[in-house]
């Protein structure tokens, strides 16, 4: 645990960042891998964790981890959005992949979209790709159940 703090600590302060305790606290909330939380997931943590959490700090916070690459935004749908340590990826648009059983999410390798492969005159502003499935841990097929003996 004190080794996870001091990656954490030294994260922040590497992007020149004051190490406050919401924002060590948020990025514990994201370190596992494959972790990724709505706003309202991480509020909710955070409030087991802190007690109360002001939403403008939170909302803050967050903008300011995206800004500085420590974490980043993914569109789940319409009305969804998750957020994630940036790892290597940084702002470079990539896939996920979202386990439906377990609600992993994993960064993916970048996928290119040359722009030719596009209709005539469209431009790629960003691109938000979701891989739907089932992740290699839910995926081990399980033993039928034996039937009970007499």
């Amino acid at each position: 645990m004190v080794a996870k703090i001091n990656e954490i600590t030294s994260l922040l302060k590497d992007k020149g960042l004051n190490v406050t305790e919401i924002r060590r606290q948020l990025v514990a909330l994201l370190w596992t891998p494959g972790s990724a939380l709505t706003q309202k997931e991480i509020e909710e943590a955070l409030e087991q964790e802190l007690g109360s959490v002001d939403r403008v700090t939170l909302y803050r916070n967050l903008r300011l981890l995206m800004e500085k690459q420590v974490i980043h935004q993914i569109p789940m749908d319409a009305q969804t959005v998750k957020y994630k340590l940036a790892g290597a990826h940084k702002k470079v648009d990539h896939p996920h992949f979202h386990c439906s059983h377990c609600d992993k999410l994993l960064c993916m390798p970048q996928v290119k979209i040359e722009e030719n492969m596009l209709p005539g005159g469209f431009v790629i502003q960003s691109s938000h790709l979701i891989i739907e499935g089932v992740c290699d841990l839910c995926n081990i097929p399980q033993k039928p159940e034996e039937p009970l003996k007499d």
